[in-house]
């Protein structure tokens, strides 16, 4: 059967999915007729998360590292598959390392070449199937391994075949370990999130979703017109791969959008790469909160379009977002090119958590857009760091907005600063149209005192320390 054998690359592509869980805690009485109040504090709420790791020996494993298969004792050379073989992977260890109890499973994902010879390759993990639950005490760890039995039946017909590729995806979920104040079955019905592999599979699961879903890329994808409905509340853990367009904006939010990238590099991204349209854009009253993945824009292939646009509501608890080769903003908050009329709802962005690179302008709030920065590391090589426009309402509590060749901050609407380091060429720039500007706090490079001091809030400050002004 040696001329007869089919040959399974052996790369195997694993990856793991970290699902972030939080709970809250509402307290709260009414009595009718006679009434009486006591009051008591409350023990520290604290969300348990859940995380699941895989590693080879210490190291922890991404979707790029490659298991080898083993052989038999003195054999060398690649894997040759044929009828009634068997073949395991290099062992690896799947561990709790979260504060929560969980079950997960193993799935294939991702099949690159003949997908048709993994229809006569069964797949077990330890001896039992692949899909098969299996629970995870906190701290715990399982030894894995992989087996693939090439089917006794399988036929001439998948002589000469190959798979380049096998991408395997470790899903978990809840288990009902924890108890609550009454028993440990509220997570009994907890599902597991749902692995794609292509743009379409994508669509098709966000319109058919009945209720709110976790999915998780298995591949990288690309997106055709790639739309999140009104109704739909959608959880996208990138999981270290890459989600391209071909047509329209990369992902368009109109609905409520949770963005993770789970991956052990932090390595997955949302990219842009027609012109004129967006890598996220998050529509009219559309709710979108990202806590990872770096999100950016090919300029070199003529994108000149900003890279994330918000008209609804927006909150950044981490992530990155790159904007190179080419003008426009790395992020627009609220509508730069056209009134929609005072009336309308306005953009809300919250920045929590987020590092911003361009070498064009990093963050535009406009026309009715409310802006609140806490936390953000900006830096521009080309113009503003943050410009805050026409009937833009803007307040910075923190953060490192720097322009190396440009002024930092530009305002010309309303803008409270309470902190942050605002580093350029001059750290705040006036705008002669600006309506409200108050300092509160804040360290601005290349000022003197004199052009802040009118500005600077009731009860603060404003300090010359050599070529910056300090606000205190």
């Amino acid at each position: 059967m040696k001329d007869n054998r089919t040959s399974v690359k052996r790369s195997l592509f694993v990856s793991a999915i970290a699902l972030t869980l939080t709970a809250a805690l509402l307290i709260g009485s009414t009595f009718a007729w006679f009434t009486s109040t006591a009051s008591t504090g409350v023990s520290k709420v604290e969300a348990g998360k859940l995380k699941v790791t895989l590693l080879n020996g210490n190291k922890e494993l991404s979707s790029t590292d490659v298991l080898t298969w083993q052989k038999a004792e003195g054999q060398t050379g690649t894997a040759l598959w044929e009828p009634g073989c068997t073949y395991n992977l290099e062992p690896i260890t799947i561990k709790n390392t979260g504060s929560l109890a969980l079950k997960y499973k193993i799935v294939i994902t991702g099949i690159k070449g003949d997908a048709d010879l993994n229809k006569v390759i069964d797949w077990t993990v330890n001896d039992t199937a692949l899909d098969a639950d299996h629970p995870l005490a906190v701290g715990a760890s399982n030894e894995l391994t992989i087996s693939g039995h090439m089917q006794e039946n399988a036929d001439d017909n998948y002589q000469g075949k190959t798979i380049d590729g096998i991408s395997i995806t470790v899903v978990a979920t809840q288990d009902t370990v924890e108890y609550d104040s009454n028993d440990n079955q509220y997570d009994k019905d907890a599902g597991y999130p749902i692995s794609v592999t292509t743009g379409d599979e994508l669509q098709a699961i966000v319109n058919n979703a009945t209720a709110p879903v976790n999915i998780v890329l298995a591949n990288d994808i690309t997106t055709n017109n790639f739309v999140i409905p009104a109704d739909k509340d959608v959880t996208l853990d990138l999981n270290g791969r890459t989600v391209k367009n071909d047509e329209s904006h990369t992902i368009l939010n109109q609905g409520h959008l949770t963005l993770t990238d789970s991956s052990a590099n932090k390595s997955g991204q949302i990219v842009s790469l027609k012109g004129n349209t967006a890598a996220l854009r998050n529509g009219d009253n559309a709710v979108c909160v990202v806590e990872g993945g770096t999100i950016s824009r090919d300029g070199a292939n003529g994108n000149t379009w900003h890279v994330v646009e918000n008209f609804g509501k927006m909150t950044f608890n981490g992530g990155e977002v790159v904007l190179k080769n080419g003008n426009g903003f790395a992020i627009t908050n609220g509508w730069n090119y056209f009134d929609p009329g005072a009336s309308t709802t306005h953009a809300v962005m919250e920045i929590n958590a987020l590092k911003l690179d361009t070498d064009s302008s990093g963050i535009k709030n406009c026309r009715y857009g409310d802006l609140t920065v806490n936390d953000v590391t900006v830096t521009s090589t080309g113009y503003w760091a943050l410009s805050n426009d026409y009937l833009g309402t803007a307040v910075i509590n923190g953060g490192n907005l720097t322009s190396t060749s440009f002024k930092a901050v530009s305002n010309g609407a309303a803008m409270t600063v309470n902190g942050g380091t605002f580093d350029g060429t001059e750290g705040l720039f006036l705008q002669s149209y600006a309506t409200s500007t108050v300092l509160n706090g804040g360290t601005f490079t290349n000022m003197n005192v004199s052009a802040l001091s009118s500005y600077v809030g009731t009860g603060h400050t404003a300090q010359q320390s050599g070529t910056s002004v300090i606000i205190k």
